[in-house]
């Protein structure tokens, strides 16, 4: 289990590390709404992560992908390939567009936003709307399902994963709950530099964890 786990601690701190995620916590945290609302907001990411992983471990499974002489197991070594292309080819549009420092127009009414929506917008913003964490997420669904694991143990691996994804975001989330009247004071800056430094850390991501995707594919399949 400690074998797949290191196996996936890239794509795990690379979802971690997403900056617009964080900085929503920040706004959330700031407007005094981090212990519901970002709560709530953390809890959308992690549950959406681990429901999805969790569903692509089971098809692949059940499809035979744990077998490293299948064709499923191969279909997996494929699509991963093809997704490290795609973040790649997601690297030169991000650097084209690295002069672009305005945050989403969503992110403008996070102190409006009920506990409700703060978990919808948690389950949208950790897949289906993230150019770099739905890829990821398909990856890591693929690489467990290819582990020869007990049942067990596959759960386990799934249930860490998806912390570790939530890890980053966790951090002023944890900030607003222990010490809220400093939270001011101690994200702001954060704030600040993570949303002018946006599309230089989305490009380095891209081009470490598209590299990582092409060369785990064509390794195992020339394995």
């Amino acid at each position: 289990m400690l074998v797949v786990l290191a196996d996936l601690l890239t794509i795990g701190v690379a979802i971690a590390i997403s900056p617009l995620t964080i900085v929503a916590v920040i706004l959330m945290a700031t407007s005094g709404k981090g212990r519901t609302n970002g709560t709530a907001f953390i809890l959308g990411c992690y549950l959406f992560a681990v429901v999805f992983v969790g569903v692509l471990v089971l098809l692949g499974r059940s499809s035979g992908t744990d077998e490293p002489d299948s064709g499923s197991h191969l279909l997996v070594d494929v699509v991963e390939i093809i997704l490290g292309l795609g973040l790649l080819a997601l690297a030169v549009l991000q650097w084209r567009n690295r002069a672009s420092t305005d945050p989403p127009k969503w992110m403008a009414h996070i102190d409006g936003l009920t506990i409700g929506k703060a978990f919808l917008i948690g389950v949208l913003i950790s897949g289906p709307l993230s150019p770099k964490d739905l890829p990821l997420l398909v990856a890591a669904g693929g690489r467990i399902s290819q582990a020869s694991l007990p049942v067990e143990e596959i759960v386990a691996v799934v249930l860490i994963f998806g912390v570790i994804g939530v890890a980053a975001a966790a951090v002023p989330w944890l900030i607003s709950v222990v010490s809220p009247g400093k939270v001011e004071q101690r994200l702001t800056g954060m704030r600040v530099w993570l949303v002018s430094n946006h599309s230089v850390i989305m490009t380095v991501l891209f081009v470490i964890l598209g590299v990582k995707l092409v060369a785990s594919g064509v390794m195992d399949l020339a394995g």
